[in-house]
Protein backbone atom coordinates (compact mmCIF):
# COMPACT_ATOMS: atom_id res chain seq x y z
CA UNK A 1 0.00 0.00 0.00
CA UNK A 2 1.01 3.63 -0.54
CA UNK A 3 2.24 6.28 1.80
CA UNK A 4 -1.10 8.28 0.82
CA UNK A 5 -4.18 8.18 3.15
CA UNK A 6 -7.53 6.55 2.67
CA UNK A 7 -10.30 9.48 2.19
CA UNK A 8 -11.85 11.44 5.00
CA UNK A 9 -14.85 10.36 3.52
CA UNK A 10 -14.30 6.78 4.17
CA UNK A 11 -12.88 7.40 7.44
CA UNK A 12 -15.87 9.46 8.57
CA UNK A 13 -18.27 6.51 7.36
CA UNK A 14 -16.13 3.42 9.18
CA UNK A 15 -15.78 6.45 12.28
CA UNK A 16 -20.17 6.49 12.14
CA UNK A 17 -20.98 2.64 11.68
CA UNK A 18 -18.08 1.64 14.42
CA UNK A 19 -20.47 4.68 16.96
CA UNK A 20 -23.65 3.54 16.02
CA UNK A 21 -23.16 -0.02 15.25
CA UNK A 22 -25.08 0.07 12.05
CA UNK A 23 -24.50 1.53 8.51
CA UNK A 24 -28.07 3.26 8.45
CA UNK A 25 -27.78 4.89 11.13
CA UNK A 26 -24.34 6.31 10.06
CA UNK A 27 -26.31 6.96 7.15
CA UNK A 28 -28.84 9.28 9.05
CA UNK A 29 -25.75 10.90 10.58
CA UNK A 30 -23.98 11.50 7.84
CA UNK A 31 -27.29 12.34 5.88
CA UNK A 32 -26.61 10.03 3.09
CA UNK A 33 -27.39 6.90 2.22
CA UNK A 34 -26.94 3.21 3.37
CA UNK A 35 -25.51 2.35 0.23
CA UNK A 36 -22.96 5.16 0.16
CA UNK A 37 -22.10 4.59 3.02
CA UNK A 38 -21.18 0.93 2.72
CA UNK A 39 -18.99 1.72 -0.52
CA UNK A 40 -17.26 4.21 1.72
CA UNK A 41 -16.43 1.19 4.23
CA UNK A 42 -15.58 -1.07 1.13
CA UNK A 43 -13.32 0.94 -0.41
CA UNK A 44 -11.32 1.50 2.88
CA UNK A 45 -11.23 -2.15 3.86
CA UNK A 46 -9.64 -2.29 0.11
CA UNK A 47 -7.46 0.64 0.92
CA UNK A 48 -6.55 -1.20 3.72
CA UNK A 49 -6.20 -4.51 2.74
CA UNK A 50 -7.90 -6.08 5.43
CA UNK A 51 -11.79 -6.40 6.76
CA UNK A 52 -12.96 -4.37 9.94
CA UNK A 53 -16.72 -5.46 9.81
CA UNK A 54 -17.37 -9.05 10.60
CA UNK A 55 -21.02 -9.11 7.87
CA UNK A 56 -23.12 -12.27 9.76
CA UNK A 57 -26.32 -11.77 8.64
CA UNK A 58 -28.11 -8.92 9.12
CA UNK A 59 -25.45 -8.30 12.11
CA UNK A 60 -22.31 -5.41 11.92
CA UNK A 61 -19.33 -6.27 14.50
CA UNK A 62 -16.27 -4.43 14.48
CA UNK A 63 -12.76 -6.88 13.33
CA UNK A 64 -9.87 -7.01 15.77
CA UNK A 65 -8.24 -5.19 13.61
CA UNK A 66 -10.85 -2.60 13.14
CA UNK A 67 -11.67 -2.44 17.26
CA UNK A 68 -7.90 -1.15 17.17
CA UNK A 69 -7.86 0.52 14.17
CA UNK A 70 -11.24 3.03 15.28
CA UNK A 71 -9.84 3.29 18.94
CA UNK A 72 -6.61 5.21 17.10
CA UNK A 73 -8.51 6.98 14.45
CA UNK A 74 -11.37 8.36 16.62
CA UNK A 75 -9.95 10.73 18.76
CA UNK A 76 -8.75 12.84 15.58
CA UNK A 77 -12.00 12.73 13.67
CA UNK A 78 -13.69 14.00 17.12
CA UNK A 79 -11.43 16.81 17.33
CA UNK A 80 -11.91 17.64 13.37
CA UNK A 81 -15.22 18.18 14.08
CA UNK A 82 -15.16 19.68 16.93
CA UNK A 83 -12.56 21.96 15.60
CA UNK A 84 -14.83 22.76 12.65
CA UNK A 85 -18.03 23.20 14.67
CA UNK A 86 -16.09 26.02 16.70
CA UNK A 87 -15.41 27.45 13.49
CA UNK A 88 -18.77 27.56 12.26
CA UNK A 89 -20.10 28.60 15.63
CA UNK A 90 -17.48 31.68 15.63
CA UNK A 91 -18.54 32.71 11.74
CA UNK A 92 -22.11 32.95 12.70
CA UNK A 93 -21.19 35.25 15.82
CA UNK A 94 -21.43 38.99 14.55
CA UNK A 95 -18.13 40.80 15.21
CA UNK A 96 -17.60 43.24 18.39
CA UNK A 97 -18.64 46.60 16.80
CA UNK A 98 -16.64 49.96 17.80
CA UNK A 99 -18.84 53.32 16.79
CA UNK A 100 -16.12 56.22 16.28
CA UNK A 101 -17.87 59.77 16.50
CA UNK A 102 -15.89 63.07 15.95
CA UNK A 103 -16.35 65.83 13.61
CA UNK A 104 -17.63 65.90 10.15
CA UNK A 105 -14.71 67.30 8.99
CA UNK A 106 -12.18 64.95 10.73
CA UNK A 107 -14.43 62.15 10.14
CA UNK A 108 -14.43 62.92 6.10
CA UNK A 109 -10.90 64.18 5.78
CA UNK A 110 -8.95 62.06 8.15
CA UNK A 111 -10.66 58.92 9.82
CA UNK A 112 -12.35 57.53 6.44
CA UNK A 113 -9.11 57.74 4.14
CA UNK A 114 -7.88 55.43 7.51
CA UNK A 115 -10.78 53.31 7.76
CA UNK A 116 -8.72 50.74 5.55
CA UNK A 117 -5.65 50.68 7.34
CA UNK A 118 -7.83 50.32 10.74
CA UNK A 119 -9.74 47.08 9.59
CA UNK A 120 -6.46 45.56 8.36
CA UNK A 121 -4.97 46.54 11.98
CA UNK A 122 -8.41 45.02 13.69
CA UNK A 123 -10.11 42.63 11.05
CA UNK A 124 -11.89 40.57 14.16
CA UNK A 125 -13.92 44.32 14.63
CA UNK A 126 -16.37 46.15 12.71
CA UNK A 127 -16.42 50.00 13.43
CA UNK A 128 -18.95 52.47 12.42
CA UNK A 129 -17.73 56.36 11.83
CA UNK A 130 -20.48 58.84 13.07
CA UNK A 131 -19.81 62.49 11.71
CA UNK A 132 -21.05 64.96 14.53
CA UNK A 133 -20.36 68.37 15.09
CA UNK A 134 -22.21 69.40 18.26
CA UNK A 135 -19.98 69.35 21.28
CA UNK A 136 -23.13 68.55 23.25
CA UNK A 137 -24.81 65.70 21.23
CA UNK A 138 -26.13 62.68 23.39
CA UNK A 139 -24.41 60.69 20.39
CA UNK A 140 -21.06 61.65 20.81
CA UNK A 141 -21.03 60.98 24.79
CA UNK A 142 -22.41 57.25 23.62
CA UNK A 143 -19.57 56.36 21.40
CA UNK A 144 -17.08 54.15 21.91
CA UNK A 145 -14.67 56.60 21.20
CA UNK A 146 -15.30 60.05 20.93
CA UNK A 147 -12.47 62.62 19.17
CA UNK A 148 -13.85 66.58 19.96
CA UNK A 149 -12.30 69.22 19.09
CA UNK A 150 -12.14 72.74 21.66
CA UNK A 151 -10.13 73.38 24.55
CA UNK A 152 -8.98 70.69 27.21
CA UNK A 153 -11.51 69.74 29.90
CA UNK A 154 -9.89 67.85 32.70
CA UNK A 155 -12.45 66.17 33.96
CA UNK A 156 -12.84 64.28 30.45
CA UNK A 157 -9.76 62.12 30.94
CA UNK A 158 -9.12 62.77 27.48
CA UNK A 159 -6.07 62.38 25.35
CA UNK A 160 -4.57 64.67 22.91
CA UNK A 161 -4.85 63.36 19.53
CA UNK A 162 -3.51 66.66 18.08
CA UNK A 163 -2.97 70.70 18.87
CA UNK A 164 -4.49 73.13 17.18
CA UNK A 165 -2.82 74.85 14.24
CA UNK A 166 -4.75 77.15 11.95
CA UNK A 167 -3.09 78.50 9.13
CA UNK A 168 -4.45 79.67 5.63
CA UNK A 169 -4.31 77.21 2.66
CA UNK A 170 -5.09 77.20 -1.05
CA UNK A 171 -4.23 75.53 -4.40
CA UNK A 172 -0.85 76.21 -5.80
CA UNK A 173 -1.90 77.37 -9.01
CA UNK A 174 -4.20 80.01 -7.06
CA UNK A 175 -1.27 81.24 -4.93
CA UNK A 176 0.96 81.95 -8.35
CA UNK A 177 -2.62 83.55 -10.19
CA UNK A 178 -2.35 86.04 -6.67
CA UNK A 179 1.03 86.59 -6.43
CA UNK A 180 0.68 85.32 -2.72
CA UNK A 181 4.64 84.78 -0.63
CA UNK A 182 4.60 82.20 2.07
CA UNK A 183 2.86 84.53 4.49
CA UNK A 184 0.03 86.19 4.39
CA UNK A 185 0.08 90.27 5.01
CA UNK A 186 -3.03 92.40 5.36
CA UNK A 187 -2.11 93.94 2.43
CA UNK A 188 -3.01 90.63 0.59
CA UNK A 189 -6.53 90.18 1.89
CA UNK A 190 -8.96 92.65 0.22
CA UNK A 191 -7.64 90.78 -3.39
CA UNK A 192 -7.78 87.06 -2.47
CA UNK A 193 -11.17 85.34 -1.77
CA UNK A 194 -11.51 83.80 1.93
CA UNK A 195 -13.27 80.95 2.30
CA UNK A 196 -15.18 80.55 5.04
CA UNK A 197 -17.41 77.60 7.11
CA UNK A 198 -21.01 79.06 7.52
CA UNK A 199 -21.26 77.79 11.21
CA UNK A 200 -22.01 79.72 14.74
CA UNK A 201 -19.75 77.68 17.13
CA UNK A 202 -17.31 79.57 19.49
CA UNK A 203 -15.02 76.73 19.44
CA UNK A 204 -13.85 77.13 15.43
CA UNK A 205 -12.16 80.31 14.57
CA UNK A 206 -13.15 82.37 11.04
CA UNK A 207 -11.44 84.47 9.56
CA UNK A 208 -12.33 87.59 11.39
CA UNK A 209 -10.88 86.16 14.80
CA UNK A 210 -8.05 84.15 12.69
CA UNK A 211 -6.72 88.16 11.79
CA UNK A 212 -6.98 88.99 14.97
CA UNK A 213 -4.68 86.26 16.15
CA UNK A 214 -2.61 86.88 13.23
CA UNK A 215 -2.02 90.55 13.92
CA UNK A 216 -3.81 90.84 10.62
CA UNK A 217 -6.22 93.92 9.68
CA UNK A 218 -9.09 92.49 8.09
CA UNK A 219 -11.67 95.63 6.68
CA UNK A 220 -15.13 94.68 6.75
CA UNK A 221 -16.14 92.96 3.38
CA UNK A 222 -19.44 90.94 2.70
CA UNK A 223 -17.48 88.42 -0.16
CA UNK A 224 -16.95 85.98 2.17
CA UNK A 225 -18.05 82.59 0.69
CA UNK A 226 -19.66 80.40 2.93
CA UNK A 227 -19.71 76.59 2.55
CA UNK A 228 -21.55 74.36 5.01
CA UNK A 229 -19.37 71.79 6.20
CA UNK A 230 -15.65 71.87 5.83
CA UNK A 231 -15.17 69.31 3.68
CA UNK A 232 -16.73 71.39 0.87
CA UNK A 233 -15.02 74.33 1.90
CA UNK A 234 -11.73 72.60 1.18
CA UNK A 235 -12.88 71.13 -2.01
CA UNK A 236 -13.17 74.68 -2.86
CA UNK A 237 -10.19 75.51 -2.10
CA UNK A 238 -8.47 72.66 -4.08
CA UNK A 239 -10.69 74.09 -6.89
CA UNK A 240 -8.68 77.12 -7.31
CA UNK A 241 -11.83 79.01 -5.93
CA UNK A 242 -9.93 80.99 -2.74
CA UNK A 243 -7.97 80.78 0.41
CA UNK A 244 -9.65 78.59 3.14
CA UNK A 245 -8.24 78.56 7.16
CA UNK A 246 -6.31 74.69 7.38
CA UNK A 247 -6.87 72.87 10.97
CA UNK A 248 -3.24 70.63 10.35
CA UNK A 249 -4.66 67.48 11.30
CA UNK A 250 -7.26 68.04 8.53
CA UNK A 251 -4.93 69.67 5.61
CA UNK A 252 -2.09 67.43 6.13
CA UNK A 253 -2.70 64.61 3.38
CA UNK A 254 -3.47 67.51 0.57
CA UNK A 255 -0.53 69.18 1.69
CA UNK A 256 1.84 66.34 1.74
CA UNK A 257 0.46 65.33 -1.96
CA UNK A 258 1.08 68.96 -2.70
CA UNK A 259 -2.79 69.83 -4.04
CA UNK A 260 -2.97 72.48 -1.32
CA UNK A 261 -0.18 74.79 0.26
CA UNK A 262 -0.04 76.38 3.80
CA UNK A 263 0.82 80.31 3.71
CA UNK A 264 1.57 82.01 7.05
CA UNK A 265 0.84 82.76 10.03
CA UNK A 266 0.15 79.73 11.81
CA UNK A 267 -1.84 80.35 14.98
CA UNK A 268 -2.20 78.44 17.79
CA UNK A 269 -4.51 78.29 21.08
CA UNK A 270 -2.97 77.08 24.44
CA UNK A 271 -5.34 73.92 25.00
CA UNK A 272 -7.06 74.05 22.17
CA UNK A 273 -7.06 70.79 19.44
CA UNK A 274 -8.43 67.43 19.21
CA UNK A 275 -9.06 65.16 22.13
CA UNK A 276 -9.91 61.24 22.14
CA UNK A 277 -12.08 59.88 25.05
CA UNK A 278 -13.22 56.55 25.31
CA UNK A 279 -16.88 55.11 27.10
CA UNK A 280 -15.23 52.09 29.16
CA UNK A 281 -11.57 52.46 30.00
CA UNK A 282 -9.09 49.64 30.24
CA UNK A 283 -11.04 47.90 27.79
CA UNK A 284 -9.58 45.16 25.47
CA UNK A 285 -11.92 45.96 22.39
CA UNK A 286 -11.66 49.75 22.38
CA UNK A 287 -8.19 50.90 24.22
CA UNK A 288 -6.13 49.11 21.07
CA UNK A 289 -8.26 51.09 18.35
CA UNK A 290 -7.67 54.07 20.35
CA UNK A 291 -4.04 53.32 20.43
CA UNK A 292 -3.92 52.70 17.31
CA UNK A 293 -5.44 56.24 15.96
CA UNK A 294 -3.30 57.94 18.13
CA UNK A 295 0.00 56.88 16.85
CA UNK A 296 -1.62 57.14 13.43
CA UNK A 297 -1.66 60.97 13.77
CA UNK A 298 2.18 61.92 12.66
CA UNK A 299 3.62 64.86 14.29
CA UNK A 300 2.96 67.81 12.68
CA UNK A 301 5.82 70.05 11.14
CA UNK A 302 7.06 72.91 13.16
Amino acid sequence: MSQRPPSMASLIAFDATARLGSMTAAADEERTTQPTISQRIRALEERLGLPLFHRQGGRLTLTAQGERFHREIAPGLKQIRESCERLIQDGKRPSPSVVIAAGSGFTHLWLLPRLPALKQAFPELSFQLMPIDRADDPELQAADIAIRFGPHVPQDHARLVASEAVFPVCSPDYARQHSLAETLTTADLPAISLLHQDIRDPRWLNWAQWCRHAGLILAPRDDLFAYHNYALLLNAALAHQGVALGWSILVQDYLASGQLMALGPRVTRQDYGYWLSVKHHRSAVVEPVSDWLLDAVPPFPA
